[in-house]
């Protein structure tokens, strides 16, 4: 279940934590962006960077024996000894590690690393017998705020698969067929509640400071558009 729809169901757990430890307060617009459209045949889903890891973990699920695996785990810290991957190089850009991977991996190995690192962008290109998932090989962006800013494009992430029980997942409140949708969400956080341990830790204190605040789902469908509220602690 991805993180949005988690929020929604109020089922918020330490992976849906995990994606908001980048936001400070304020308002944040056109962050996990949808773009679906549902063919004949396959449903493709093209996601911002926010979905990153739950799809690498989705798909990898599926996985027989092995696969063939291409990318980029992105890492303000050196993963090699916890890790049971061996990276083909790790290069170092402004302050983050990339740990390129380019081998056949297990679904064991993809799994663990999701699990293992949930602060990490687990940049990964695959395909199995269910889908196929193509991430762009560039670090996402910082959590900063959207205001004035264009909206971006939802081109991070590409998942093409056969088996529409996605949408399930994905578009979960759309209950009338479609073949088109775009969704996007407003993170509104107005405050920070910081852990009395964790006060004097900047670092730590962001990592477990507990946002509260409100999401805003918009849903546009064939130019008819909806809109949905939800507040939150995460």
């Amino acid at each position: 279940m991805n993180f949005i729809k988690k929020i929604f169901e109020n089922q918020v757990d330490e992976k849906v934590h995990s994606q908001f430890t980048r936001y400070g307060k304020g308002i944040f617009e056109y962050k996990a962006l949808l773009d679906i459209n549902v063919q004949a045949k396959k449903v493709k889903i093209k996601t911002s960077s926010e979905f990153t890891n739950e799809l690498v973990g989705f798909l990898a699920n599926t996985i027989e024996e092995k696969t063939q695996v291409k990318g980029i785990i992105f890492s303000t810290r050196n993963l090699t000894e916890e890790s049971t991957i061996e990276f083909q190089e790790i290069k170092n850009a402004m302050g983050v590690k990339k740990h390129i991977i380019n081998q056949e991996l297990t679904k064991e190995q993809i799994l663990e690393t999701v699990e293992k690192f949930p602060y990490a962008s687990i940049n990964l290109s695959f395909k199995t017998d269910k889908g196929e998932l193509k991430v762009k090989e560039k670090a996402p962006k910082s959590g900063k705020s959207g205001k004035g800013d264009k909206a971006p494009k939802a081109d991070y992430c590409v998942f093409t698969t056969e088996d529409r029980a996605i949408l399930e997942d994905y578009a979960f409140d759309i209950k009338k067929p479609f073949k088109k949708a775009f969704i996007s969400h407003t993170l509104i956080i107005n405050d920070i509640v910081i852990p009395e341990e964790y006060l004097n830790d900047f670092a730590q204190a962001r990592l477990k400071g507990i946002r509260k605040g409100k999401l805003i789902r918009k849903i546009i469908i064939e130019d008819k558009e909806e809109t949905k509220e939800k507040e939150f602690e995460a």
